[in-house]
């Protein structure tokens, strides 16, 4: 069969003359590297004896030649290896059963860990293992998007229409993660085009866990709890869309799954769905670069509250931030998303972090003395004294020197090393330009708002235990010490809202009367809830 493409499928030569025309040469082959003789070859060979008789081969004819190879491209397939990179044989005992591998991962899962695991033309070292550790775990955070979160709640009343907010008028967060759709869109398509599989599925399986499920969805949550305000139902139209498109892009490599969850999203087969993007926003590299600066500064925010020693649900007054480089308008319409990530009451932009961080020389004694010898003294004495100004020049790469005895002498980068220190009380974290100076101080007023979060936290919990339904309203009692009830008194409003409850009250619980009661822990204060589920 190794002659059957692309000639005696059409019965050529003798017939379909006019459709060789049109299909000769084959855009592609794929065959493993051990079929090279018996797949490649001969179709050169059976190319070769046709000769002029091939389309675009006529002598004279302008451009002759440069179709008559029977293939555009070849994409070879290489061996299939054990995990300790042994070639798998019936006698060395090491061959997967893939039957075996099928069922307990499935096909979609193995074909995704194939691959983008490697390239396929490099050798395969398989380990199942590794299956269920990248794309099954893949699969079930995609799987998680649409179950746990959109279809959940989408039940609730939202379905594509008229209502749904369009792209300008819909929140920055939105108009990003489109704007990153199209841009993975086009990445993918000429990926494929360029017969690169493994970068294609690689692309789309950080987008899924990085800009959809671990940024997008996560900074989005609230805004599924309902399904009828305009912010609500451009949440819902926008990861609807996000859902709908992923599932086209990866239908190659998962052909089922991804059918499963085109049928759900739009009521028919992904397969009979168009490939290429329409009818989702044009990229915007702007707000895509600013969205890269944010989430940068969100790392470096969460490592100062961790060098801070204080946790995310304690709010804090603000976050200075400076952003090399930066589009000022739009970091600044991205800052609610920032303040909202890190819990911070403000965030600030600064043009320099000379203000909140200063910079010190630490002599390296070694390398001075090998240039200094026994003026070595004088000469950390002097790199000690370099001011922030000229280490920051230093920094650029400029020429710093210093005056040792008259002489002057440039400082070469081995002889000394540069300390950040924070000035002031703000806890500092950089990086390439990047600052995020977090204003630590937990007054009164801000930690009675982060007891409220915490119980806000544990009540959630206590009604997952409990099996409540999402809908479910709740009837909340708290109990505890005067300044648990001051935390009730303060924020009623906001702790009634998230837990559904329809009458908070302070005051001992009552295991005969709730549905569920527990002791827990705020931050030191010890407290009572109980939850009695209205009916």
């Amino acid at each position: 069969d190794s002659g059957s493409m692309p000639f005696a499928q059409w019965h050529y030569p003798f017939e379909n003359r006019d459709v060789i025309e049109r299909l000769y040469p084959a855009d592609f082959i794929c065959e493993g590297i051990d079929q090279t003789r018996g797949w490649f070859y001969s179709l050169l060979a059976i190319a070769t004896g046709l000769g002029d008789a091939l389309p675009h081969n006529e002598p004279g004819k302008e451009g002759a030649g440069s179709f008559a190879a029977p293939y555009a491209s070849v994409v070879v397939n290489d061996m299939v290896l054990d995990a300790n990179g042994v070639k798998m044989s019936k006698r060395l005992g090491n061959i997967a059963d893939p039957w075996e591998v099928l069922a307990r991962h499935g096909a979609d899962a193995v074909r995704i860990f194939l691959v983008a695991s490697s390239q396929v033309w490099v050798p395969r070292r398989f380990d199942e293992g590794a299956i269920k550790e990248t794309s099954g775990r893949f699969l079930l955070t995609l799987k998680n998007t649409y179950s746990g979160m959109f279809a959940q709640y989408a039940n609730f009343g939202w379905e594509p229409s008229d209502r749904d907010p369009g792209y300008a008028a819909r929140p920055p967060l939105d108009r990003w993660i489109l704007s990153r759709l199209t841009t993975v869109a086009a990445e993918v398509d000429r990926l494929l085009g360029d017969l690169e599989p493994t970068l294609a599925v690689r692309t789309i399986m950080e987008f899924v866990v990085d800009d959809v499920s671990n940024w997008y969805v996560r900074l989005s949550r609230a805004r599924f709890y309902d399904v009828d305000g305009a912010d609500n139902r451009a949440a819902f139209a926008t990861l609807y869309e996000v859902l709908l498109w992923v599932s086209r892009l990866l239908a190659p490599f998962a052909p089922f799954f991804t059918d499963w969850l085109h049928r759900a999203l739009a009521g028919d087969s992904v397969h009979l769905a168009p490939f290429v993007l329409t009818s989702v926003a044009e990229a915007d590299t702007g707000l895509e670069r600013s969205m890269v600066h944010v989430r940068v500064l969100s790392r470096l925010g969460r490592a100062a509250r961790e060098e801070a020693d204080i946790r995310v649900r304690q709010p804090l007054a603000r976050l200075v931030c400076v952003v090399p480089g930066g589009d000022a308008r739009q970091l600044a319409a991205l800052g609610p998303l920032l303040a909202t990530e890190l819990n911070v009451k403000a965030v600030e932009w600064a043009s320099s972090g000379a203000d909140f961080v200063r910079l010190e020389a630490k002599p390296n004694f070694r390398a001075l003395g090998k240039r200094f010898g026994k003026r070595t003294p004088l000469a950390a004495q002097a790199v000690s004294a370099l001011n922030d100004e000229a280490l920051r020049a230093l920094e650029r790469g400029e020429d710093v020197a210093i005056s040792i005895e008259g002489d002057s002498f440039g400082l070469l980068d081995e002889e000394l090393t540069i300390v950040r220190r924070a000035s002031g009380s703000l806890t500092v974290k950089e990086e390439q330009g990047y600052f995020a100076a977090l204003d630590a101080e937990v007054t009164q007023e801000l930690r009675r708002e982060g007891l409220a979060r915490e119980l806000v936290s544990r009540v959630q919990r206590l009604r997952k235990e409990a099996k409540f339904a999402v809908e479910d309203r709740i009837v909340l009692r708290v109990g505890g010490s005067p300044e648990v009830e001051a935390v009730l008194r303060e924020h009623a409003e906001y702790i009634s809202s998230e837990v559904l409850a329809v009458e908070l009250t302070a005051g001992e619980t009552d295991q005969a009367t709730s549905d569920a009661v527990q002791t827990i822990d705020l931050d030191g204060l010890p407290a009572s809830i109980s939850l009695t589920r209205v009916q």
